[in-house]
């Protein structure tokens, strides 16, 4: 299908250090610094593949006007790919739970019960490690205390979006969210800025689908598994002078990490920066039971199922959120995870 090879392909840049997609961290660097782009994932011209994009390249776009081919379109195939967008119309994820220009509602521990269920069901659906379990565990406390569906409004989310949506806006022509900025926020249990997100998922979607937490999980495994393909062959990068320099390293949860949160393999240009968020994250990590410098594969992280509990199919990533979604109503159902009375939690940020 189509819509699922669309959402393979992956730009991921979104900062230069651990948690880059959080505004938390951002407050010990400026804007600039942030946005440095030397050695993202996006990048091009290395002595290896030196992007994601380079590991499974995207569709070209011409540069110049071409003259049409004449291309014979095959009467099933037309009727297919209407169809496949038929069926993305009626999908429904879960909505985000507040605007850009609202407050976030309060947190209760329940709420948190809930997605750590969602969390461990897709693990285990994906037949991933447990070490994958923790990592996002560790990521989704970090970036949005276990709450699903938020739309991040710290001032330096909202910039950071903003000066993405101006640097993407190619990527998703013809999507009809293209010319709204305000839907191309920094969403969801691991903050992830849509500008360079939503194209893991399907790059004619409504950004807004990365306040589904399911969506979350599927999109962050994929930037995983791009990370590790990429790890371990040569980039090219650039030091605080200039100075160009070749660069490998090992796919570890430390790695892949800084990668999929910051859209870079090569090293800081401020060590004190680095330093500092990687002792954040290997305390983190330790918090949650997880070797950061444990070796990552593909293998850890599983596969994404394609049928349901029952052996019936799910033809599209669409089917496979929704049917996840209806394993897990259905467990609540029978097995209720809800308390008599929320109890609610300090939390900090808006």
């Amino acid at each position: 299908m189509q819509l699922t090879a669309l959402a393979y392909i992956v730009a991921v840049v979104t900062d230069v250090f651990d948690d880059g997609a959080s505004a938390e961290a951002a407050h010990e660097v400026s804007i600039d610094e942030r946005y440095d782009v030397d050695g993202d994932l996006s990048s091009v011209g290395r002595s290896g593949p030196g992007s994601l994009d380079q590991v499974m390249p995207p569709p070209t776009r011409a540069t110049a006007t071409v003259a049409p081919a004449v291309v014979e379109v095959d009467a099933d195939e037309a009727a297919s790919r209407v169809a496949d967008r038929a069926e993305v119309a009626k999908f429904l994820p879960h909505q985000c739970i507040h605007g850009v220009d609202e407050q976030r509602p309060r947190l209760t521990r329940n709420e948190q019960k809930r997605t750590y269920a969602v969390l461990a069901h897709v693990v285990k659906r994906l037949k991933a490690s447990d070490d994958f379990l923790k990592l996002l565990q560790l990521v989704a406390a970090r970036e949005s205390s276990l709450q699903q569906g938020l739309v991040h409004r710290l001032s330096p989310d909202l910039e950071a979006s903003l000066a993405a949506w101006r640097k993407t806006a190619n990527l998703y022509e013809g999507n009809p969210h293209h010319a709204e900025p305000d839907h191309w926020q920094t969403y969801g249990l691991f903050g992830m800025n849509s500008n360079y997100f939503t194209q893991v998922w399907d790059n004619q979607a409504d950004p807004r689908v990365l306040c589904d937490a399911i969506v979350d999980i599927l999109v962050y495994r994929r930037a995983v598994v791009r990370v590790i393909r990429k790890a371990g062959s040569a980039i090219e990068c650039t030091d605080a002078q200039g100075r160009r320099f070749q660069h490998t390293t090992r796919a570890t949860w430390e790695t892949v990490h800084r990668a999929v949160s910051g859209g870079k393999l090569c090293p800081s240009k401020s060590e004190n920066v680095a330093a500092i968020m990687g002792k954040y994250f290997r305390g983190r990590a330790a918090k949650f039971g997880l070797d950061p410098d444990k070796p990552v594969t593909t293998k850890m992280l599983g596969v994404e199922p394609t049928r349901a509990l029952d052996g019936s199919t799910w033809a599209d990533q669409e089917a496979v959120v929704m049917g996840l979604w209806a394993e897990l109503e259905a467990e609540w159902a029978e097995h209720p995870i809800d308390a008599d009375e929320p109890v609610k939690i300090a939390r900090k940020g808006s």
